[in-house]
């Protein structure tokens, strides 16, 4: 009986990389490099510092969250939430990841104040965004930490008027995050 074919994996694959030579090594990332857009914003995250490739995925973020309206391109959150994971998962910076999820919920609260746009999965995604952002934020600098809060304060001021308990949920976080007088 054949022997059956190994079953794709990263050991088996890691396997294969640990016998080839840097020069192929260089070659294939190169390969890589060219073969997408993601690849390259990855390479650049990982490679030149997080400075030179956050600007990118902010302005990928917001044209998710918030596609031009006239555009008739569909919102993308699915998109927008990828992009920060991939972000966090080049550099592991938690403030610049915290920075584009900030982004999100900015963009996707302007998209449902200015256009009245969403829905329960749309403003669960929101939550589930501004959730992230609280478990990482208590790894920043305090002055990082009260940029972040002023940021939530103009979202929780922009939110009000939102319905489906979004702008509830936005002033909840924030007075758990900076208590009145704290």
């Amino acid at each position: 009986m054949p022997k059956r074919p190994e079953k794709p994996s990263w050991a088996s694959v890691k396997a294969r990389l640990d016998r080839r030579s840097p020069d192929s090594l260089v070659s294939l990332i190169a390969d890589l490099y060219r073969a997408s857009a993601d690849n390259r914003r990855f390479l650049h995250a990982r490679f030149l510092g997080t400075e030179v490739e956050i600007a990118t995925y902010r302005k990928l973020v917001e044209e998710a969250i918030y596609p031009d309206p006239f555009s008739r391109r569909p919102v993308r959150i699915g998109e927008a939430q990828r992009l920060v994971r991939q972000y966090r998962q080049a550099t592991d910076d938690i403030a610049g990841t915290i920075e584009l999820t900030l982004t999100l919920v900015e963009a996707g609260t302007e998209q449902a104040a200015d256009l009245g746009y969403g829905d329960e999965r749309y403003f669960g995604a929101l939550e589930r965004a501004l959730d992230a952002v609280v478990k990482d934020v208590n790894q920043l600098e305090p002055d990082a930490l009260e940029r972040v809060v002023a940021r939530l304060r103009r979202v929780a001021a922009r939110s009000a008027a939102i319905g489906w308990g979004y702008g509830d949920y936005v002033q909840d976080l924030v007075a758990r995050l900076a208590p009145e007088g704290a």
